[in-house]
């Protein structure tokens, strides 16, 4: 036998670590013109498909991946791109997801001519993919659906005329990018579009409500390159999720590229922006040759607060709680859109007069602490929280203000209020209400909401420690007053009386008669008191006056 070559050796060795440190994927195998000669895979012109046909969809070798009609609503379809798991199908991507569901009669065609063409109930036609917008465009001659989840258009030449990839709805999966302009809208159905994710032209990754413009007020997550060349986020097929410029990494988000060296399954990564505006990468384990046996896991999220997603609650709401966990609340004076669905926010049960000339509406402004907004305000002042309530509430465009502790800024808004949150911060939130009953507007004191268990017993504590220290200075008085009492009726007893008049010609059995019917008029004990009539006799000398009891501590 013939010697080995050291070169042939460290081949060897380089392929066997290469395999050890991969996943063993099954028939996977990646987008580009290289598998067109996989005839499993190409799909002739001709192929149709329909949602109530023997073929619904188109799949990809290993049947992990499937292009086709899925379930849309209660009774409509769309045409995707899903991955095959358990228990439901995962939508990786939609064709045309803000158009309403398709009707069961409707079809799909890669016609003769070389047109992906979708045939609606109402017999209308339309292009599924936009190569045509091309100059000199070529047709397609074939199609084909991968392992990586790409959906491909060649021409003759087997060139790429178009390909799914480069088109993303909510998702990127291994090998895909998402080049500047472009951008991932979350959909709570695959319809319904609520945030998106835009790889800036100025190299920045930013997360932001739908519609919203480009102010930072608008932005709940972003990742700065301020790289002005062509910036990406790139995920490949390990699960290594950064972005990149042509010639180097420049942000490492997730790296998840060194799995368990006895892992022997297929892992399928995606990243999505997910209908709870974050941004997730998840992996999805098949095991063996099936691809019904999977488990799905969370490898990396941009944010772990729920609560920090602008417009997760809508317009004139609050969003409270942590992590996944949160919820929804109106502000106070308002009521839920839809009480089943809390995202769609709250709306006021009164029409707002603003500044327009009409009937009074009175108001009253109700105090919530630890609850602020997003916006600016259009009006700021350096004032007080009292003064900062009558500000808002004499003011026809104010519908509520709040204020900063830790500057002394008195903020005021027009409604509606976007962005609302509970959080710990150094602020008092007032809110102007309608008061159905009128009344004057200086007896229109805040109410302050108590938001907590601790701040209840905190006031009750309080309370109850004042009414005790009140408690405390009455009977203290009482004791006062009490020995006041005492001592002028000690002043007023007839051994002392010579010492009220000093050296005044004074009739002594006068002035000793008047002291005692005085005494015994103001005895604190009603019944003790004479009547008129016993008062003119005993100052008239024609009856007898007892000595008037002293006071005594079981009458104070």
């Amino acid at each position: 036998m013939g010697s080995i070559s050291p070169l042939f050796l460290l081949s060897m060795f380089l392929l066997a670590f290469d395999v050890k440190g991969q996943p063993q994927r099954n028939h996977f195998d990646v987008k580009g013109p290289r598998q067109r000669n996989h005839s499993s895979n190409v799909i002739p012109l001709g192929s149709w498909l329909s949602p109530i046909a023997n073929r619904t969809s188109w799949l990809s070798p290993s049947g992990l991946f499937a292009f086709g009609f899925y379930p849309r609503g209660r009774k409509g379809f769309a045409i995707g791109i899903w991955l095959h798991t358990q228990p439901n199908h995962t939508i990786v991507w939609t064709a045309n997801p803000d158009n309403p569901p398709l009707s069961s009669n409707a079809t799909l065609n890669l016609t003769s001519d070389g047109m992906l063409l979708l045939r609606t109930e109402q017999g209308e036609e339309n292009f599924m993919a936009n190569f045509l917008d091309e100059d000199d465009p070529e047709p397609a001659d074939s199609a084909s659906m991968y392992d990586s989840g790409n959906f491909v258009l060649y021409d003759n030449s087997s060139k790429v005329i178009w390909q799914s990839f480069d088109n993303p709805t909510d998702t990127i999966l291994g090998g895909q990018n998402l080049s500047k302009g472009d951008e991932l809208v979350s959909r709570s159905d695959h319809s319904s579009r609520r945030y998106c994710l835009q790889m800036k032209t100025n190299g920045n990754l930013v997360s932001s409500p739908v519609n919203s413009t480009d102010g930072s007020e608008n932005v709940y997550w972003n990742v700065d390159t301020f790289d002005f060349s062509d910036v990406k986020l790139s995920l490949n097929e390990r699960g290594f999720l950064r972005l990149t410029n042509y010639s180097s990494s420049l942000v490492i988000l997730a790296n998840n590229s060194y799995p368990d060296k006895k892992e022997t399954s297929t892992i399928i990564y995606r990243a999505i922006l997910d209908s709870d505006g974050i941004f997730k990468l998840y992996s999805h384990h098949f095991w063996g040759n099936s691809n019904t046996s999977s488990n799905v896991s969370l490898e990396w999220s941009s944010l772990h607060d729920q609560c920090e997603v602008r417009g997760f609650c809508g317009l004139n709401s609050y969003c409270t709680g942590t992590g996944s966990k949160a919820e929804c609340h109106c502000y106070p004076g308002f009521h839920f859109l839809n009480p089943k669905n809390k995202l769609l926010g709250c709306y006021n049960n009164f029409s707002e007069d603003g500044c327009s000339k009409g009937p009074m509406i009175h108001y009253n402004i109700t105090a919530s602490p630890n609850i602020s907004w997003g916006d600016f305000p259009y009006s700021v002042q350096l004032i007080n929280p009292e003064n900062c309530y009558k500000s808002c509430l004499g003011d026809c465009n104010c519908g509520a203000a709040f204020y900063f502790y830790v500057n002394g800024t008195c903020n005021k808004f027009k409604l509606p209020l976007r962005y609302g949150r509970s959080q710990n911060l150094s602020v008092i939130a007032f809110f102007k209400m309608f008061q159905r009953n009128g009344g004057s507007l200086d007896d229109h004191n805040p109410v302050f909401l108590k938001d907590s268990k601790k701040k209840v017993i905190l006031i009750l504590s309080l309370t109850l420690g004042s009414i005790a220290l009140l408690c405390s200075v009455i009977a203290i008085s009482c004791f006062f007053i009490y020995r006041h009492q005492v001592h002028r009726y000690r002043e007023l007893s007839p051994e002392n009386l010579d010492k009220l008049v000093e050296d005044e010609n004074v009739d002594m059995k006068t002035l000793e008669r008047m002291v005692k019917v005085g005494l015994w008029c103001i005895q604190e004990d009603p019944a003790l008191r004479p009547p008129m009539k016993n008062v003119i006799l005993m100052l008239e000398g024609t009856m007898d006056i007892a000595v008037p009891p002293s006071p005594d501590i079981s009458h104070s």
